[in-house]
């Protein structure tokens, strides 16, 4: 397992180039020959070739028609997008990690870094599908068996009930955001995230965020998928909420900018995140990742910036559930004047 640590967005936004004026529009729908299920490959042939700038349209998929006939679902019940994305797909499987592209990006080589953007992300449909699986999540010794269930989400309310009285507001992401890794290492299963970023499952990466990763293999070659419509930090039992989604993410290249592993930021935070199988290690690497960030961009001492780090970043527990566990740190932007 690689340890990996992420380096927080403002190294790259101080030099970022802009984006080009007017960008252009795709469109990329999750259908049989625009997904990928369950792996990145640098050698997949990409489903759409882009600009930087450019904005992708997506409609991503999450939840195998057979699956939830198997929980009783009728079949007028599910929506015929699902059955179309699905088609030709053995097993009852929820396939969670249906990912659309990958996506090429002109100009992209190894040593350069992709910004993208996450403009917005919603639900796209209302079915959706949680469970665990025996000896997985936090609790392996008390839930030693499976259980699945179908959940329905309110569109109009924007929330999903549990139980009678007990209502979960939606707060959708993509769980997988990734570049391909490097063509040396052939077909990499998609379950645990890695330096080309993957499965993170973070719940802060949603609408308004925006994510950096490290260009492994020529072209960029963006994977997107596993929708969550809500997440609580940890994913503890294995899953979220998994749902379809639609959003728009804009895709601009960093020539040059070299980055050790992916890293994020949001409107109002800072992100440095830590991955590695120990969760202690993890914690570790983010809070060294901030203090250096600090040290370097923001003019304090280290002392300094370690006790900063104390005093006003939060570490979370992102993922803790698939092997890889991750670990990010949030620091407000608004601490600093300048």
């Amino acid at each position: 397992m690689l340890a990996v640590l992420a380096i927080p967005a403002a190294l790259i936004l101080q030099v970022a180039a802009p984006a080009q004026a007017a960008p252009t529009i795709h469109d990329l729908k999750a259908t049989p020959t625009t997904v990928h299920r369950g792996f990145f490959d640098a050698s997949l042939p990409p489903v759409l070739t882009i600009d930087s700038g450019d904005i992708v349209r997506l409609e991503t998929a999450s939840g195998n028609p057979r699956y939830f006939e198997g929980l009783g679902v009728p079949k007028e019940k599910i929506p015929k997008e699902l059955y179309a994305t699905f088609e030709g797909v053995e097993g009852a499987g929820r396939g969670d990690h249906t990912l659309n592209g990958p996506i090429r990006v002109r100009g992209a080589e190894p040593g350069d870094v992709l910004e993208i953007r996450i403009r917005s992300v919603e639900v796209r449909l209302p079915i959706a599908g949680q469970g665990f699986r025996p000896k997985r999540g936090v609790l392996p010794d008390e839930f030693d068996y499976q259980k699945d269930r179908v959940l329905w989400i309110d569109m109009k309310r924007q929330s999903v009930e549990y139980a009678p009285g007990v209502e979960v507001p939606v707060k959708p992401f993509w769980g997988v955001i990734a570049v391909a890794p490097e063509a040396s290492r052939g077909r990499v299963a998609s379950g645990p995230p890695d330096v080309f970023g993957g499965n993170l499952d973070n719940r802060d990466l949603g609408a308004g965020s925006t994510v950096f990763l490290p260009v492994q293999a020529t072209g960029g070659l963006v994977s997107i998928g596993d929708g969550h419509a809500v997440q609580g930090h940890g994913e503890v039992c294995l899953s979220a909420v998994e749902a379809s989604l639609k959003g728009d993410v804009q895709i601009i290249l960093h020539k040059n900018k070299a980055l050790k592993g992916p890293r994020a930021e949001t409107a109002t935070h800072y992100m440095s995140i830590g991955l590695n199988p120990d969760l202690d290690e993890a914690a570790r690497l983010a809070t060294s990742d901030m203090v250096d960030f600090l040290a370097t961009t923001k003019g304090l001492s280290r002392d300094d910036a370690y006790m900063l780090c104390s005093a006003a970043m939060d570490l979370i527990i992102s993922e803790a559930v698939d092997g890889t566990k991750g670990v990010h740190a949030m620091l407000p932007k608004s601490i600093f004047r300048k």
